[in-house]
């Protein structure tokens, strides 16, 4: 069976209002003990599977979960067990069956969850859920890590229902999207554990745990994309995004210190960093597949800007504080007192914040709900964009074209289909016969190549329109040279063997200088705006001064060893 559900993390503060919200109907409650299991080398894990053995109430009941087809949607078998015994044999003609013939090792105990859920169900004019709070700890060892969740999952209906309910608690009280399934806590808990038993005896018990909770809450790094040849525009975004979701909620989630809030603090600079970083790999990938496939709401687009936005002024001041203000002081710059987040919103603030949490859902809602075939024609609110950062501009005309004429020969054939059928009155059901695309379809290796080639030839042509005087040029050049870092991740996920090893070095060089250039621009931006209250800051606006056009200088030479044209293979 497929299970569809959303999951928010229920902070402390709200708890008490989560169950009570929950009981203003009828409610259950039970008591769910269950063991999970993988091998010693993590085997089930690494392939996004979970297997476990759970007493509910007083039956014994064994699960098998595996992805589905979207970041809701798991694929779930449960059989009712006598004892608990785990019966690999269940499996024989089911989708776990070769995932489970491949494990090396024998499957061994690795965590543990003790879990009380309060729940009840839920109808909605868009179908029927099961609303469930759950609260308890996850074992691993010696180790433990607090569960307090709300988990909204579909029985009947259009996953429409989820969402629509889950987006309204969350705003009323102030939850957090968690996309972490208990298994992969347990399963990093597990591996915790495991790490401190294997520690060195001489290493003090103190500094292995200190280093096994900098691991765990480790900010979560971009990872390669993996789309399939076959998929349509519109399903190779929705697949990128999801990674792009994961990457900006695991960071989040450190920030908003979903597991360690009074215990311990675990949101640094870096997971604010690597959260950004997914926000632009999302706006990257947007202009990327712009006229091509189905986008997110316009308004989901914007608020990603304002929550770029915010996040990004406590970047720049962490940048300024770890990485300029060393060089300044090194150089000879008087000792000055500069202001911290203390003065504004803290990333903890922003991470948590309803309008933030909201922003994530309506995004993960979209790669729920949106359609996985492409549009025939450009959509109108993106009309414009796809003109003025189009493929070449003939190019996509023919492509796009190409695609109109599909359409209207699918439109063709269902009319003449249905002219058939009504010619035959009382005659048999109505069956709309099977039209193979054509094979002059564009394929989505061919657009993207295009849209890439036309990217490139605006980097290194850059200044034939721009003043080298302006700094904002150059931060627009970083921009654009960012951007195509992004987009030729996906085009990778697409093609994993192609060449552009050569090619990106050179883009990352050039990525680099001109990063150092942004960074020593906002610090110049900075000390000039405090000269007055802090004289030394004069010394600081001189000194970055000089060293931007050294940097400028070198931006130039790592822009022309740009290739004005990209080899893929």
């Amino acid at each position: 069976m497929s299970e569809q559900e959303l999951k928010l993390h229920v902070p402390a503060s709200a708890a008490a209002q989560v169950e009570k919200a929950l009981k203003k109907a009828k409610c259950e409650t039970i008591s769910l003990r269950a063991m999970y299991f993988d091998t010693a080398e993590r085997e089930l894990a690494k392939a996004k599977i979970a297997i476990r053995l759970r007493l509910e109430g007083d039956n014994w009941v064994q699960t098998l979960k595996m992805p589905g087809s979207n970041a809701v949607t798991k694929l779930e078998l449960n059989h009712n067990r006598p004892s608990p015994v785990l019966d690999l044999s269940l499996y024989a003609g089911t989708p776990a069956q070769a995932a489970l013939l491949k494990l090396n090792k024998p499957l061994e105990l690795r965590y543990e969850t003790d879990i009380t859920r309060l729940y009840r169900r839920q109808r909605t004019r868009k179908g029927t859920l099961e609303i469930a709070f759950d609260t308890g700890v996850i074992r691993a060892g010696e180790l433990e890590l607090p569960v307090s969740e709300v988990e909204f999952e579909l029985v009947s209906g259009s996953p429409e229902a989820i969402f629509e309910v889950g987006k309204k608690w969350l705003s009323q009280y102030k939850l957090i999207l968690d996309l972490r399934s208990k298994s992969q806590r347990g399963d990093a808990l597990a591996q915790s554990a495991a790490n401190i038993r294997q520690a060195n005896a001489a290493t003090a018990t103190e500094q292995i745990r200190d280093s096994e909770v900098r691991r765990f809450w480790a900010p979560r790094r971009a990872r390669a994309y993996e789309i399939d040849k076959q998929d349509s525009a519109t399903q190779a975004l929705v697949s990128v995004t999801t990674e792009c979701l994961e990457q900006i909620c695991a960071n989040a989630g450190a920030l908003a210190e979903i597991d360690t809030l009074g215990v311990v603090s675990v949101g640094r600079p870096e997971h604010v960093h690597q959260l950004r970083i997914g926000m632009r790999r999302l706006t990257s990938n947007w202009k990327l597949f712009a006229g091509l496939s189905w986008l997110p709401d316009q308004q989901v687009r914007d608020d990603l800007r304002v929550h770029l936005g915010k996040f990004g002024a406590t970047r720049d001041l962490d940048v300024m504080l770890a990485g300029v203000v060393p060089i300044l002081t090194k150089a000879g710059m008087p000792a000055m007192q500069f202001s911290t987040h203390e003065d504004g919103a803290t990333p903890y603030d922003i991470a948590k914040s309803p309008a933030f949490q909201q922003w994530l859902v309506r995004l993960l809602e979209w790669t729920v709900l949106t359609p996985t075939t492409d549009p025939t024609t450009v959509v109108s609110d993106d009309t414009k964009q796809a003109q003025m950062d189009a493929v070449d501009d003939e190019a996509l005309a023919d492509l796009m074209l190409t695609e109109q004429a599909c359409a209207n020969q699918d439109s063709a054939s269902h009319a003449t289909s249905e002219a058939s059928s009504a010619s035959v009155a009382g005659g048999g059901p109505l069956i709309i016969p099977l039209t193979p695309l054509p094979h002059n379809r564009p394929v989505l290796r061919r657009l993207l190549e295009q849209r890439l080639n036309k990217w490139n030839r605006q980097i290194v042509r850059h200044w034939k329109t721009e003043d080298k005087s302006d700094i904002e040029a150059y931060h627009d050049l970083r921009k654009r040279i960012k951007r195509m870092r992004y987009a030729l991740n996906v085009y990778e996920g697409l093609r994993p063997n192609c060449n552009l090893g050569a090619y990106v070095k050179k883009l990352a060089a050039a990525q680099e200088v001109f990063g150092n250039l942004n960074d020593m621009s906002t610090a110049l931006a900075f000390f000039s705006a405090h000269t007055q209250s802090h004289p030394g800051a004069w010394f600081a606006v001189g000194w970055l001064t000089a060293t931007l056009e050294t940097l400028k200088h070198q931006a130039d030479e790592a822009l022309a060893r740009i290739p004005g044209k990209i080899h893929y293979d």
